[in-house]
């Protein structure tokens, strides 16, 4: 892409937003042409490993409030229990629980948490993660998220083929959303993977996926190694292409140096280990207790032996 287009978005900068102050990563958010109101949000913290973007539902503010509700409780759950699906769930019954709210006011959501080597991604709607691997050409650019839209079950249906559902009339219709229902149960979906060298993680709106080609976003991604430059390229092919939607990234590298098999290996044993102390409650205190009442039930027995 060409430098006139970086300039362009430049030109935009009192509506391009951009994080400050990270190393691994670089996320920026456009209103884009048609949108008076930009109801995307996105919060990154690399110290913690943790990304999102939040795509709102439900027009003038109403999105906006239901993508910052989203951002919100992944923050709070950042900083205390790092349970991004009930995050995501808390989300969905504050919503639903809005006196304000209604059925058009809702949210798509992608998060990615790092877990050591590993990193897990929940979505819900059509808001993608895709993984960009180096390699011959352009490198290899897969989408690890599936849309829950409309159009997606056409496809997956084998009614339309994937050519059709680019120009599909209702490739906007979602049918999963934080909030957005009156259904309080939400079904979250997750992918786990290990990084390997050299590789970027992109999340998106479908402010992006919906007008810019995977071939280019894959050709972003290989020619620029700065995230911060990928990311306004990436915002200003969206923009090129139209602007129709409000539009957010995040570019995101793969720790380096890459974690090394034995740190693969601890990192998968670590978390297996804490993954199933959470899910047992089990705390020392209860252990030694455990210890203790053995011990006594021990020596009474032994006492009863003696007479």
């Amino acid at each position: 892409m060409s430098e006139a287009k970086v300039r362009e978005v430049s030109r935009h900068s009192g509506t391009v937003q951009r994080t400050s102050g990270a190393t691994r990563s670089a996320g920026a958010t456009h209103p884009g042409y048609k949108r008076d109101q930009n109801e995307d949000s996105y919060w990154a913290d690399e110290q913690r490993g943790i990304w999102v973007v939040a795509d709102g539902l439900g027009g003038h503010q109403a999105g906006e409030i239901a993508s910052q509700t989203v951002v919100e409780e992944i923050q709070r759950s950042a900083a205390t229990d790092r349970h991004y699906e009930r995050a995501l769930q808390r989300a969905h019954a504050l919503l639903l629980g809005d006196d304000q709210n209604s059925v058009n006011m809702g949210s798509t959501a992608v998060v990615v948490a790092e877990d050591g080597a590993y990193f897990h991604v929940y979505w819900v709607g059509d808001s993608r993660a895709y993984l960009w691997s180096p390699g011959a050409g352009k490198g290899e650019l897969k989408q690890l998220t599936s849309d829950h839209s409309y159009v997606q079950m056409l496809v997956d249906s084998g009614a339309i083929n994937s050519s059709e559902a680019a120009s599909h009339p209702n490739r906007h219709v979602i049918t999963r959303c934080i909030g957005g229902s009156t259904n309080p149960k939400l079904e979250i979906d997750r992918v786990s993977s290990t990084w390997a060298p050299g590789q970027k993680l992109l999340l998106c709106s479908d402010g992006l996926s919906a007008e810019v080609d995977a071939e280019l976003i894959a050709e972003v991604l290989a020619d620029n190694s700065d995230n911060r430059r990928a990311a306004d390229l990436l915002i200003a092919a969206a923009l090129d292409a139209g602007g129709k939607d409000n539009i957010t990234v995040q570019v995101i590298n793969a720790p380096s140096p890459a974690p090394t098999s034995a740190q693969k290996w601890t990192s998968c044993t670590t978390g297996a280990l804490r993954r199933l102390l959470r899910r047992f409650k089990v705390s020392v205190k209860i252990l030694l207790a455990i210890i203790a009442v053995g011990l006594i039930a021990a020596f009474a027995a032994d006492l009863l032996g003696q007479f």
